[in-house]
This record gives structure tokens, C-alpha cells and sequence, in this order.
């Protein structure tokens, strides 16, 4: 009886030393913060903090995860060119969840990806990259980004289509070079590996090597005809 006291007093102190010492280790940064750190930003990645997003990202994204648990047949993910767009007025007869965020990068999708499953979604649907750009992102790194959501969506059961990033109009022409390039990885992508479904949306909204001036005022973000277009690529495969 007295040892089974003993055991029972040497184990509540146990757990009380390993609270406070868990208190300790986080206030103070003391070993091992860095390795529980890395444990965590393995299993929940946070996007870069010194990349600056804004605070409406952290706003949708914490909206997301309160409120976003539904059941939808398909989910759009992306930055704002996929958050400005109103996609159950494009596809009435399906319901969609629209999981753009403005200014949202590849590596702020891979922290928000519960959301993403939440959903429930029997269809993802990405297109991402230009913001990755837009703060000088490598697109080798971009590449890596894409083929973890790709492997990630796939994983949990998602019939996933990858839409190649949009390119950029003559406003932000220097961005195209990469963009190009990360398209050129996510199509030999798609032909090696069939898990997956590659669409070329600049076949219908670029001109040359820039995004059609009529289809956007500002050479980034689509108006009503650009988004027609956009819906005549993928309405084969949304449907």
C-alpha cells in the first residue's frame, strides 16, 4: 500500500516538474526549444515570418480553421487571384469551397493545409507562385513547395489539378521568367507522375509571353472576361 502512494506521489511530481519545465523551456528558449521547434515546424509548418505576410492572411487563415469544416465537392486553393474570385456564381450547381488568400505564397498554403481537408472536398483545384516571386523566391524552392501540397492533397484522398500559375502582365513582366520555369517543372511533373492533372491556363489568358491586357487591369488580378476564360479551361474537369 505504501509503495503503491509512493508511486502514485513520485509520478504527480513528475508530471508537475515536466509542466513547468515545458513553461521553462518555451519562455526562456532553453534546450530543447530548437528541437521541439523542429518537430513542430515539421508537422505544422509555419510560412516564413521574415517574408512579411500580412495580416490578412493570418486573419483568413485562422477564419478557416474555426469555420471551415463543411462538406464541399470541390476547393479552390491560391492567392488573391483565387480568393477575388466568386466561384460558386461560376459553378452554381456545385458547392466550392474558395481557399485563396491574398498575398499567399506556396509556403503559407503548406501551413494551412488542415483547413484545406477540412473541406472535405472530393476535387482541389491550385494555382499559386507569383507572390512566392514577388519576394524574390528561388523556383527550386517553389517547385519543392508545390510538390508537397501536390503529394500532400493526393495523400488524403483529393482528385487534385494543378492550374499553371498565371503570368504576369507587362505591369510586372520581370516576374514571368520564373514563372515560366515553375510551370515547365509542375507540367514534367504531371506527365511523370499520374496522380495528378496539369492545366495550362495561360493557353487562354496569355498573349505571347505576358498576361492579355484585356483581361486585367493591373497586369495581376483577372476582371469578369478573365475569369470566363478560366472557366471554360476547367469546367470539363470541375463538373
Amino acid at each position: 500500500m505504501k509503495s503503491s502512494k509512493q508511486l502514485v506521489i513520485a509520478v504527480c511530481v513528475g508530471m508537475i516538474f515536466s509542466f513547468l519545465y515545458g513553461v521553462i523551456t518555451v519562455q526562456y528558449k532553453i534546450p530543447p526549444f530548437n528541437q521541439l521547434s523542429a518537430v513542430k515546424q515539421l508537422v505544422y509548418p509555419e510560412p516564413n515570418p521574415s517574408l512579411n505576410y500580412p495580416d490578412y492572411f493570418y486573419h483568413k487563415k485562422s477564419f478557416f480553421e474555426q469555420h471551415g469544416g463543411h462538406q464541399y465537392d470541390v476547393v479552390f486553393i491560391g492567392d488573391s487571384i483565387t480568393d477575388w474570385a466568386e466561384w460558386e456564381n461560376l459553378f452554381p450547381a456545385l458547392k466550392i469551397a474558395n481557399r485563396g488568400i491574398a498575398g499567399d505564397r506556396t509556403d503559407g498554403v503548406l501551413s494551412r493545409m488542415d483547413s484545406i481537408y477540412s473541406t472535405n472536398a472530393r476535387k482541389a483545384f491550385i494555382m499559386i507562385g507569383l507572390n512566392d516571386f514577388s519576394v524574390g523566391a528561388e523556383v527550386n524552392d517553389v517547385v519543392e513547395n508545390y510538390q508537397s501540397i501536390i503529394s500532400n492533397l493526393v495523400a488524403h484522398g483529393m482528385q487534385t489539378y494543378v492550374q499553371s500559375t498565371i503570368l504576369a502582365g507587362i505591369q510586372k513582366a520581370e516576374l514571368n521568367k520564373n514563372i515560366m520555369a515553375l510551370n515547365d517543372h509542375l507540367k514534367k511533373m504531371a506527365d511523370n507522375n499520374k496522380s495528378f492533372t496539369y492545366i495550362d491556363l495561360n493557353a487562354g489568358l496569355a498573349r505571347g509571353s505576358v498576361l492579355n491586357s484585356r483581361y486585367s487591369r493591373d497586369g495581376v488580378h483577372l476582371n469578369g472576361s478573365g475569369y470566363a476564360v478560366w472557366k471554360d479551361m476547367i469546367k470539363s474537369y470541375v463538373q
